[in-house]
C-alpha cells in the first residue's frame, strides 16, 4: 500500500466561533472544552463543560478552517 493512499481521520472536535446572546460579543470556543466559558464583557455563560462536546448557549457562527 502507497502512502499517498493511506486515509488520515478528520477530528471530530473544532474551534468554533460563538456570539453572546446578551451583548453581541464574539468569543472562540474549542468545542470540547474542560472549562466553563464566560463572555469577557458582559460574564454571561457561552459554553459549560460537559464531559464530551460543551454545551454551547451563544449563538455559534461557524467552525473555524485549519
Amino acid at each position: 500500500m502507497k502512502k499517498e493512499n493511506i486515509m488520515v481521520p478528520k477530528p471530530r472536535s473544532a474551534f468554533l466561533s460563538v456570539q453572546c446572546e446578551k451583548c453581541g460579543e464574539k468569543a472562540i470556543v474549542f468545542s470540547h472544552t474542560t472549562t466553563n466559558i464566560n463572555c469577557k464583557s458582559c460574564g454571561e455563560l457561552l459554553a459549560e463543560r460537559s464531559g464530551g462536546l460543551a454545551n454551547i448557549y451563544g449563538k455559534v457562527l461557524g467552525a473555524l478552517d485549519e
